[in-house]
């Protein structure tokens, strides 16, 4: 009884201190991911109306500037722009004037005339290309708040450049803004803490549960790891097996009577069958797993479409269904797995002639947009109900009926397809009618040299 007790005691310590140390580390953590977001959204906002003030002086560089014809005009339409926009504290045009400039046109009229020495000014000059400052405190308007500092330089309608323009956009209002939804988020913040205590300190059996669900996860994994293991494994005897009846059906160990090739044959499907499905639980094992590497590059579409026709073509045949191809040669290439990108069309072109009794199957390739290919099998076979089609994509899922019945399969081909499709990055549907047939279609970006080039720098940095 003592021990049980001592066992009991560990037991609710162990609950406590580990209650304790949540009740500690999650305000923690919400408090820093609250700063952190603060500061990100600080720093966007600084970047945009950076952008902004850059994007105002490009504006007036080429719309207003280069068909001035006179300062005096210029400083007219200066002072438009300064009724107009109420975030500018200052806005400068300056000619070159020996090592420094003069102003030409401003906000502050007493401005006019007078020389201006900053180094801002001659770095923008001299380097043809916008500066940009962050300027803290009291500036010239006596205002003590940001600014975006910006000076950049200005062309005639030849391109080549005739002044600057300087000119600081206020950060005053979002600053405000900021700060409002600073004071909100820490009232939000310090609610969201004080509901997680009082959650952590009076619910001390969901610890009981993490510590559960932490068990059930290493089974899972456990599991995974056993499948996978298991799949490698039988992988070695099945190939082995599968070479040795090739050889027998082929004769290498004598000529086969009638029922001796039969025989074979039907073990050849059945080991062929479990080959597919060690496949497919290894696809399975490294899909949930995070293993399963996608190596994308270009692909020629209509080649590789073109291929897998060919190699179904007599399938279809010997099963009595026309088969349509609309495969546009011009077909742009695609950026995908090679290997995956097929076996997902292989997929789906074997499950259009393993539930289409009879009628066609179509393999069409057409391009949705600039961004997307579209990929579609046409069915003429058994077709689905709504409520089939809901769930059709789930694992280990298969259509029970009539129709189905002696048709094999594991219910992991489309869940696998799925998978592969989102991995390339695009996306599967599928529409149905029953007793009319299916039709499958799947996204496949377009392969862009730019984006894709890019893409694969940073990969290789990473």
């Amino acid at each position: 009884m003592a021990k049980f007790k001592n066992s009991f005691f560990l037991r609710q310590s162990y609950q406590v201190i580990y209650g304790v140390t949540l009740i500690l580390l999650i305000p923690i953590f919400i408090i820093l991911n609250t700063v952190s977001s603060v500061s990100s959204f600080q720093k966007n906002i600084d970047i945009s109306l950076q952008r902004q003030a850059l994007s105002l002086g490009q504006m007036f560089d080429s719309t207003v500037f280069r068909y001035t014809e006179n300062y005096d005009d210029l400083q007219d339409k200066v002072m438009v722009i300064k009724e107009s926009n109420s975030s500018l504290r200052n806005f400068d045009v300056l000619v070159a004037e020996g090592e420094s400039f003069k102003v030409v046109a401003s906000f502050d009229e007493s401005k006019l005339g007078k020389s201006r020495d900053d180094l801002n000014y001659v770095i923008a000059w001299h380097k043809n290309e916008a500066i940009g400052t962050l300027v803290s405190g009291v500036v010239e308007t006596g205002s003590d708040e940001r600014l975006w500092e910006i000076v950049l330089p200005l062309h005639d309608e030849s391109g080549q450049k005739q002044a600057l323009l300087s000119l600081q956009m206020s950060l005053k209002i979002m600053d405000e803004l900021a700060k409002d939804t600073l004071t909100k988020s820490y009232v939000i913040l310090s609610i969201t803490i004080l509901v997680v205590i009082l959650l952590l300190a009076l619910n001390t059996r969901l610890f009981e549960h993490a510590l559960l669900f932490k068990k059930l996860k290493e089974v899972d994994r456990m599991k995974d790891e056993f499948i996978s293991i298991a799949s490698h494994e039988l992988r070695t005897p099945i190939t082995t097996i599968k070479g040795f009846l090739s050889m027998m059906l082929e004769g290498d160990y004598g000529q086969l009577n009638k029922d001796g090739e039969k025989g074979f044959k039907i073990m050849e499907a059945s080991v062929n069958r479990l080959g597919n499905l060690v496949e497919d639980l290894l696809n399975v094992s490294r899909i949930e797993q995070n293993r399963l590497v996608v190596k994308a590059q270009p692909v020629d579409t209509a080649v590789v479409l073109n291929s897998l026709a060919d190699e179904f073509d007599l399938r279809l045949e010997q099963k009595g269904l026309k088969f349509v191809r609309q495969i546009p040669e011009d077909l742009p290439q695609i950026w995908a797995d090679e290997d995956k990108f097929r076996q997902v069309v292989i997929n789906l072109l074997g499950n259009a002639v393993k539930y289409t009794k009879k009628g066609e199957v179509e393999l069409i390739g057409k391009k949705e947009n600039e961004q997307f290919l579209t990929i579609m099998v046409k069915d003429s076979g058994i077709g689905m109900s709504a409520e089939e089609r809901a769930k059709l994509f789930e694992k280990f899922y298969r259509i029970q009926g009539e129709e189905t019945r002696g048709i094999i399969g594991t219910g992991l081909g489309l869940w696998i397809t799925k998978q592969l499709v989102e991995l390339m990055g695009g996306n599967i549907y599928v529409d149905s009618i029953k007793h009319v047939g299916s039709q499958f279609y799947f996204t496949i970006p377009i392969y862009n040299p730019q984006l894709h080039k890019l893409e694969v720098e940073t990969k290789n940095k990473k």
